[in-house]
């Protein structure tokens, strides 16, 4: 499969020549929701859409994409203020309402009305919104390593620990000097705890956030998490408002969700819970566990009886 994973697109940044990789190639751009979003499509079948998160673009597919190609549409797009897609200057603009919304459009665009959903991370915030708010748009939605956001802002210091770079990223001033003017330092640490990547699979993703501009977006997504997101959530919660699509549920065992009942938090918060998590799987098993993340994928199709 690695022949698959090609370099596509030049983007010149300051005289810096920025090679992006993708999934199947080429590299396709949308005007949608007032940006461009840049994306891929490959496959027949169901339309299933790949939403990534951080610090991570639409390649942190490259494993599991091409598992699926032969049931599926798959779509994979960059998140609004990463890899190629446009970085607006709003920092507002970064709530998962209105990712939610970008992904919305970029499907309609498409052609497609009703769509899979599989988020991860970041891109499972996105996910979770457009199940809240769009229900008529898919038979069902997967969560991947995914907590909810307002629970997690809620706990004490000893899960503090396990997101801590979510509270670097509030501190304005600080995190934009440190990411505007030191990103490599920055990335060069945080992804180098995840062993499991090979030395130029890290340094494209390095190479990738640090990329002049490249941290706003980043700094706007887990701003608007805390500032938006999360007050929005908890009005939800509040209200008594569920999803009502089915969720699955997938997580590793020894990521940040090996100190919590994921399916015990998630049951309050959506009518049909159900997943269960990958034995020995750090955060980002579907770069380690590939056939085991699109076996439940496939799993989850099935029981919603999609062709």
């Amino acid at each position: 499969m690695g022949g698959a994973y090609r370099p596509n697109r030049l983007d010149a940044f300051m005289g810096v020549v920025m090679e992006y990789r993708t999934l199947f190639g080429p590299t396709q751009f949308a005007q949608v929701n007032g940006i461009r979003v840049a994306y891929e499509v490959a496959g027949q079948g169901y339309p299933l859409i790949l939403v990534h998160g951080f610090p991570r673009t639409r390649w942190l597919w490259r494993k599991v994409a091409p598992l699926l190609t032969s049931r599926f549409t798959v779509i994979a797009a960059d998140l609004r203020g990463y890899g190629e897609t446009e970085r607006p200057p709003e920092e507002a603009s970064y709530n998962k309402r209105t990712m939610a919304e970008d992904h919305l459009a970029l499907m309609r665009h498409l052609g497609w009305d009703k769509f899979l959903v599989v988020g991860h991370d970041r891109g499972a915030s996105v996910a979770r919104r457009l199940a809240m708010d769009h229900p008529e748009t898919m038979p069902g939605c997967m969560i991947l390593d995914n907590l909810p956001i307002e629970w997690s802002f809620a706990q004490d210091s000893s899960f503090a620990r396990n997101i801590w770079h979510w509270y670097l990223f509030l501190q304005r001033g600080f995190a934009d000097k440190l990411l505007g003017e030191h990103p490599e330092v920055f990335f060069s640490l945080f992804l180098g705890r995840r062993p499991h990547l090979e030395p130029d699979e890290m340094q494209y993703f390095i190479d990738v956030f640090s990329q002049p501009g490249a941290f706003e977006g980043v700094l706007g997504d887990y701003r608007t998490g805390f500032d938006i997101d999360r007050p929005q959530w908890e009005e939800d919660n509040a209200a008594g408002r569920k999803i009502q699509v089915p969720v699955y549920l997938l997580w590793g065992a020894t990521g940040p969700a090996r100190e919590s009942s994921m399916l015990d938090l998630w049951r309050p918060l959506a009518a049909d819970v159900r997943g269960e998590g990958i034995p020995g799987a750090n955060h980002y098993f579907m770069e380690t566990e590939p056939e085991e993340t699109a076996r439940h994928i496939l799993k989850f199709a099935d029981e919603l009886g999609l062709p």
